[in-house]
């Protein structure tokens, strides 16, 4: 019933783009009606670092009222010199409108790299879905806290996801490197192109981080070694590491130690992680589902960064078409997995946490606040799980794509 109602709606020429009007309208209104409307602290850092590129405090200016320091690297804070130039109210409109249309983006790729093309009678459909996907995942927790704090997520994800889709191994290292040279995380992208054996990819993006890095250090050398000396290995600098707003496996664990931070038990999950990621990494691929190999990197990278902020999970939102699209919906398991990842998403239980946890509480909480504040670390190694499963099925049965098409040539 619910896929007939869906496809219905994808059927419909006016549906998605109605849908998609209320929602940016209910996103303006939304956000015009809170305390601070259109706030956008984190893009007043990424201005405010592009201001301070070369007079020598780029890592030492702190942005009030939270008093933020820029903590990525030096070359995205020259990137962002071109919008420091823009008046303020600018700055901010164009930052918006750019990332809608990213998020839109992301859903595009997402559906590309699920193997859903725009060719012939689906045409319309993946219009429709691109519409309706932008529409309802501007109300994702991740997004919705992006938009509101002007984060450059959805840019970077756009970025990896066009050099995952990309024909020419050359674009997919490009993607790569350049969202590594601007926060460092992304880097962990070519580990999926390492286990494809794609050495061209592996090399171009090793090539062009550290491009970012050499230039910099012609234009700001002290400040672009102290970055890569010293303040790379300090991450409590971007913020407190128990806070619930951190959704890595370090943030999770730290609070329900209690503690302002863990070690041992960190490196273990991280461990754990890594090699469940690695197996459903190998298992996608070996299954020819590339979105589901590309997707356990990213979930890796989330789940072991010292630091996660709840609005660097977007990846959650081709996460949740992976579970709810294609021959995936067949699996009851992968189906209640994307359902789980929608309730706790539009539920804002993470927000709610900070906020509670803002009014009441230091590293050490209530257990049932703790094991809520692992909520994203859960189900992000669920997905890993779900993907290693699913596709070591779907391998099992079927073989890979080369496999098939050698059988395909076998004669009788």
């Amino acid at each position: 019933m619910l896929n007939a109602f869906g496809r219905r709606v994808l059927d419909t020429r006016w549906v998605p783009w109605t849908l998609l009007l209320v929602s940016l309208v209910g996103h303006v209104v939304v956000t015009l009606i809170g305390a601070d409307p259109f706030r956008m602290i984190d893009l007043e850092v990424y201005v405010q670092g592009a201001r301070h590129l070369t007079d020598g405090t780029l890592y030492d200016f702190l942005v009030p009222p939270f008093d933020l320091p820029f903590t990525y690297p030096p070359f995205s804070a020259l990137l962002f010199t071109p919008i420091a130039w823009l008046p303020w109210w600018l700055a901010r409109v164009i930052w918006q409108v750019a990332s809608i249309a990213a998020l839109a983006g992301i859903v595009w790729l997402s559906l590309r790299l699920l193997g859903i093309a725009p060719s012939g009678a689906t045409r319309q459909r993946l219009r429709a879905g691109v519409v309706t996907g932008t529409a309802l995942g501007i109300w994702l927790e991740p997004v919705r806290t992006t938009l509101n704090y002007g984060q450059i997520n959805l840019f970077l994800v756009l970025v990896l996801l066009a050099g995952a889709v990309a024909t020419k191994q050359v674009w997919a290292g490009v993607s790569v490197g350049l969202t590594a040279g601007i926060k460092l995380v992304p880097a962990i992208a070519g580990l999926y192109y390492l286990l494809r054996r794609q050495w061209t990819a592996v090399w171009v993006s090793a090539a062009v981080f550290l491009a970012t890095a050499g230039l910099m250090l012609l234009v700001i050398p002290g400040e672009t070694w102290r970055y890569f000396t010293a303040l790379i290995f300090d991450p409590g600098r971007t913020g407190p590491v128990w806070s619930a707003i951190n959704q890595s496996w370090r943030g999770a664990l730290a609070r329900l130690a209690g503690q302002e931070d863990v070690t041992t038990s960190y490196y273990l999950a991280a461990l754990v992680s890594l090699v469940l990621a690695g197996a459903a990494c190998a298992y996608a691929l070996r299954a020819g589902d590339r979105a589901a190999a590309f997707l356990s990197i990213q979930f890796a990278g989330l789940l072991v960064s010292p630091i996660s902020w709840s609005h660097h999970w977007v990846w959650i939102l081709p996460a949740i078409l992976w579970c709810l699209t294609g021959e995936r919906r067949r699996s009851r398991p992968v189906v209640a997995l994307g359902i789980a990842w929608i309730v706790a998403t539009f539920s804002y239980l993470v927000p709610v946490l900070i906020a509670v946890q803002q009014s009441d509480y230091g590293p050490s909480r209530p257990l049932v606040l703790s094991l809520l504040g692992t909520v994203y670390p859960v189900l992000g190694l669920l997905t890993l799980a779900a993907i290693a499963w699913r596709c070591r099925r779907v391998g099992d049965r079927h073989g890979s794509p080369v496999r098939r098409a050698e059988r395909g040539t076998r004669s009788p």
